[in-house]
């Protein structure tokens, strides 16, 4: 063995020098799941939708609507005091309702939901002519004293369905590994397994933003939980050209559809800058020389003229399109939470797995909204 010179360094003899090394695992784990979050996790929609007969893997719930207060004009072009007029749908009428056209009010004494014939006086208004397939707006209801009861057109319910879905991941050490004492790592087995519902629940949240419709299943064939795109398509925009105004209509088609608010839309990284942009404008922006923060703080409401909405930024969303969501009527509901457990031993090795089943619920479609091709 050879002499060395004094001092002795560090650089003289590495043999016998312990490793430096961190005590803890730094490991990037983009697992969120913000919309699930967001609308109660994953059974927020137990307490909204209130399923009887539950558990299923078909869970189904019931939507009802009041009767339409608009219809169209079907009578070739009428003049401004018309006493007949054909609507598309007369079941929506009884003697007494006040409807608008154009600029023109008229009152109803007759309806044949037969022919979709009414029979109709003018009570004022800006007189004019009215084309076919004109606008016809209920906009009021003025009874004759004294008279009997008429029929009017009632709305049937309609039933709305999703499929539970099965996640599952599997875990297996080999039995060696397992005993091995490791920096950073307790156990093995577990610190896999603690990985694998993260990586389930980031899988959950990308098909929402999916193009998938719901699935029966068969022996062959899974059951497939239908995303936001098979329960959201009234109310669609373009956003081809996305402005605030885009974003706005958006809103405003929901709200007048009927929809109550507020709203909540997840974006993508790239839409949620756009949409941020509308409503952050530096010219209103004043930094105090003493403020080492520079810029302006995120918007968390968005408030549009026809309610608020809240953005969430959301890295597992779609590019080309942003729904505007009433989480109202919309969550996941569980069949089968996550549970882990251990299969039966078949080498050398620990075995098991983590399983889930899952479903989305959207009802009432009108009260939503989605912006298309967004660019």
């Amino acid at each position: 063995m050879a002499a060395v010179d004094s001092p002795f360094l560090s650089y003289t003899d590495t043999a016998a020098q312990k490793k430096v090394i961190t005590d803890v695992i730094s490991l990037i784990d983009p697992s969120d799941a913000p919309l699930i979050e967001r609308l109660g996790g994953l059974d927020g929609a137990a307490g909204k939708f209130r399923f009887s007969a539950w558990p299923g893997t078909n869970p189904t719930w019931l939507e009802d609507a009041l009767p339409a207060l608009e219809t169209l004009l079907k009578t070739a072009t009428i003049a401004s005091d018309a006493t007949t007029a054909t609507v598309a749908d007369a079941t929506l009428f009884q003697p007494g309702h006040i409807f608008l056209v154009d600029s023109q009010t008229y009152w109803v004494s007759a309806v044949n939901t037969t022919t979709n014939a009414l029979t109709i006086s003018s009570l004022g208004g800006t007189t004019a002519s009215h084309a076919t397939n004109a606008t016809i707006y209920i906009i009021g209801l003025a009874r004759l004293e004294g008279d009997d009861s008429d029929a009017v057109g009632m709305t049937s319910r309609s039933t709305g369905s999703n499929y539970t879905q099965i996640w599952h991941g599997e875990v297996n050490v080999s039995r060696s590994q397992a005993q091995m004492a490791q920096w950073g790592i307790d156990n093995e087995f577990d610190y896999q397994a603690s990985k694998v519902v993260p990586n389930l629940m980031r899988l959950i949240e990308k098909q929402l933003f999916a193009n998938v419709s719901p699935g029966v299943g068969s022996a062959t064939t899974p059951r497939v939980m239908g995303a936001l795109t098979a329960y959201i398509s009234s109310n669609a925009t373009t956003g081809a050209t996305m402005t605030k105004a885009t974003f706005d209509n958006a809103v405003k088609l929901a709200y007048a559809d009927g929809g109550a608010g507020p709203w909540i839309a997840p974006m993508s990284p790239s839409n949620f800058a756009k949409v941020r942009g509308f409503y952050e404008n530096s010219s209103f922006l004043v930094i105090q020389q003493s403020d080492p923060v520079m810029g302006m703080p995120p918007v968390t409401i968005i408030r549009t003229p026809f309610g608020d909405v809240e953005p969430i930024l959301d890295r597992w969303a779609n590019d080309s399109f942003i729904n505007i969501i009433d989480p109202k009527n919309a969550g996941m509901v569980t069949f089968s939470p996550f549970t882990q457990e251990m299969l039966a031993k078949t080498g050398d090795s620990l075995e098991g797995e983590v399983v889930g089943e899952f479903s989305f619920c959207c009802r009432q479609n009108q009260s939503h909204a989605v912006i298309t091709s967004v660019s």
